[in-house]
């Protein structure tokens, strides 16, 4: 099967198969009577039985949205160097201004363009269907909501993503090309790829100690002990130093990526879902809805917090009962009933059971969450994050606890920590990158099965028999009107050959499963953290096993945008939120974990074995304060953003006001020669416009 390049569009909308024409018919009239700025077609898919349009936009459209959404772009050499916003009055200052397709991004054009699609407002007492609009309300995003709409989607740039599948998902061992991944999946993926590299580069670090330990651990009682305090302090400290040399970093790729200094967008649209009375916006006089704060409190309180308290007791008895099997089958290995190598099966039961409960309170999570009636995307995603970040810690980490501060059995903290590592880590990889792979070529084998399945072999070669003719009939015509020193790059009749079967470059990648974002991949990431720095001084390989992970993971989840799912819509981040915060609070609570765990295995108790119950306890909170001051001071002492950065952007200033102030100097004088020392401007004569770059530029302040 053959795919078809599909040109001349940048974002496809598509509807399901029930979709009724009439519909199709409604929402192209509205485009085409209120969005006149873009240019959209209309599409009947003959092989997916689906209606697509198809849509894109002239030059004028694309400057004035970049100039809008603020996108950060080159200034010339002339006019100081660096990087501004774009605004299109001062294009000219821009490198590549006179070049759209070097000026921006496939992108950058999809955003644009979404955003218009998003710009289509409703009328009063306007209906689609049994769908009420608000006045002014946003119609695409309720109607893709209520399933009226089936996807909206980027259509991928073919030769972009070539280059990314030669220079990324199969250059095993290679850097990251971070730039292009940000240009083309935008900044909030591009981030998280960074994020996830310089995590695996600074796994190095705690893997290189963890395998020496491991290597000379089990000598001699003493040695462990010791070797044990070091490694947790060392994991404490690594822990640290990390997260802040992170925070310098995704500072500096946010400066170079233009979001450093991103503010809020106080004008942000409600999420579609949302729902509340009716009153009129302040800001923007369009009637929406409101939802009252002491509601959402009240549903919270009452509702999601005793589902969640339950979600997670039956946690705990699933757990529970893994391990009354564990101690049934080690008595039954004790008198030789059963193999020895049964004893691993409870373990990878455990982390089969801790995937199954994760996904089933996802569903859990996000019911509640959307019962909540979070005004905005990010409000209602970073409660959410909370939610599953708190069952995920629980479910991941609460048979640790329990073996290690119930039970103290170090040797089986070590097994059950290896167990649920390595597996969970070969189910992840299966789960996110080769299922939603496998799922994808089924579909499009079920659609090619479709295409064919009423057609008999002699219909298909009368087909190909006329395909044929009319391509040879239209390269001959070719070469007829051709002069003759051209005909030589005219391919001959033999080289002409049926295709069989196709597929549109839209169709295939609209029965694509729509990526999500990057939330399951930051929490699996989050997860793993926990692991390393909470539990690896009682089993030194974690960071190991973490780091051959990653590895993997990378180029899977790059192999996953690459092939399997839909392209995303990029969007501009500063950093990756809050999920920093949650490193942060894993971090500090590694600190009082090891500590507990070196007063709670009688480690401390063999270290210092003329300690009572008393000074130990002290002794252990002792070095935990004094372990949490020395982090704490240590995060203070290095800054977040590089000193460089803000020596940059001065710089930059001082470099641009002076190269205003020259051309506008060179300007003055040559007008002053022309007309005799009496210049006379027109509005839009070069001098006016470097007193207007001169003067916007002067009202910012150096930073």
């Amino acid at each position: 099967m053959n795919q078809i390049p599909t040109k001349e569009c940048d974002v496809l909308i598509t509807f399901p198969k029930s979709a009724q024409e009439e519909t199709v018919k409604w929402l192209l009239q509205c485009f085409r009577g209120r969005v006149p700025e873009l240019i959209v077609r209309v599409r009947y898919h003959n092989n997916t039985k689906i209606w697509g349009l198809y849509f894109t936009t002239n030059n004028r459209s694309l400057l004035r949205g970049a100039e809008i959404h603020g996108l950060i772009k080159e200034v010339k050499v002339e006019f100081g160097g660096g990087k501004r916003e774009f605004t299109v009055d001062e294009k000219e200052i821009f490198l590549h201004n006179d070049d759209i397709d070097r000026l921006l991004t496939s992108e950058e054009r999809q955003c644009i363009v979404r955003s218009m699609i998003d710009n289509l407002r409703a009328l009063k007492n306007e209906t689609c269907g049994n769908i009420k609009f608000l006045q002014g309300q946003a119609i695409v995003p309720l109607l893709e909501s209520k399933g009226i709409i089936q996807h909206v989607l980027p259509i991928h740039d073919s030769k972009d993503l070539s280059f990314l599948k030669n220079a990324w998902v199969k250059k095993f061992w290679k850097n990251q090309p971070l730039n292009k991944i940000a240009e083309y999946f935008g900044i909030k993926i591009g981030m998280y790829f960074a994020y996830l590299g310089h995590y695996t580069k600074a796994l190095l670090l705690p893997t290189i100690i963890g395998i020496i330990i491991w290597a000379i651990a089990g000598k001699e009682q003493k040695i462990d002990d010791l070797l044990f305090v070091i490694f947790a302090f060392i994991n404490v400290v690594w822990s640290t130093l990390y997260l802040e040399h992170w925070k310098r970093r995704s500072s500096e790729i946010a400066y170079e990526w233009g979001t450093l200094d991103k503010e809020d967008d106080l004008l942000v649209e409600p999420r579609p879902l949302y729902k509340g009375n009716l009153i009129q916006n302040p800001v923007t006089n369009r009637t929406e809805r409101h939802y009252p704060a002491w509601k959402r409190n009240l549903f919270r309180y009452f509702v999601t917090v005793p589902v969640i308290c339950i979600s997670l007791g039956v946690v705990f008895g699933v757990m529970l009962l893994i391990f009354m099997v564990q101690d049934w089958i080690n008595l039954k290995i004790s008198k030789g009933f059963l193999p020895s190598f049964t004893k691993f099966l409870p373990k990878v039961a455990l982390a089969l059971s801790i995937g199954i409960l994760d996904n089933a309170y996802k569903k859990i999570a996000v019911w509640l969450n959307n019962k909540e009636n979070h005004r905005l995307d990010d409000e209602h995603e970073n409660h959410l994050i909370i939610k599953l970040i708190l069952f995920q810690f629980v479910n991941s980490f609460l048979s640790l606890f329990y073996i290690a501060f119930y039970l103290q059995d170090m040797n089986r903290l070590r097994e059950q920590l290896a167990a649920l590592l390595i597996t969970r880590q070969v189910i992840g990889n299966i789960k996110e990158a080769l299922l939603p792979y496998v799922k994808n070529r089924i579909k499009l084998f079920r659609i090619g099965y479709e295409m064919t399945s009423d057609i008999s072999p002699n219909t298909l070669t009368k087909q190909a028999t006329e395909i044929k003719e009319k391509i040879v009939s239209r390269v001959e015509t070719e070469i007829r009107h051709r002069k003759p020193e051209k005909l030589e790059n005219v391919k001959p009749e033999s080289s002409v050959e049926y295709s069989g079967p196709t597929l549109s470059q839209a169709e295939i990648e609209a029965s694509m499963e729509k990526y999500e974002d990057t939330f399951e991949d930051y929490l699996e990431m989050f997860i793993q953290f926990g692991y390393v720095v909470l539990f690896s001084s009682a089993f030194p390989l974690a960071a190991l096993c973490a780091f051959l992970n990653n590895v993997i993971e990378i180029r899977s989840d790059a192999f996953k945008l690459c092939h399997t799912f839909q392209r995303p819509f990029g969007q501009r981040v500063q950093n990756i939120g809050t999920w920093q915060d949650a490193l942060e609070v894993m971090s500090v609570t590694a600190v009082i974990i090891n500590c507990a765990l070196i007063g709670n295995s009688g480690l401390a108790h063999r270290l210092f074995p003329n300690f009572g119950t008393t000074e130990m306890i002290v002794l252990i909170v002792a070095l935990e304060h004094i372990i949490l001051a020395c982090k704490f001071l240590l995060a203070y002492a290095i800054p977040d953003i590089p000193h460089w950065i803000a020596q940059e952007k001065a710089r930059l200033e001082f470099l641009r006001r002076g190269a205003f102030k020259t051309l506008e100097s060179k300007v003055q004088n040559q007008s002053s020669i022309d007309h005799g020392n009496s210049p006379v401007h027109n509005q839009d004569s070069p001098l006016e416009n470097c007193d207007k770059y001169s003067k916007r530029y002067a009202e910012k302040d150096i930073q």
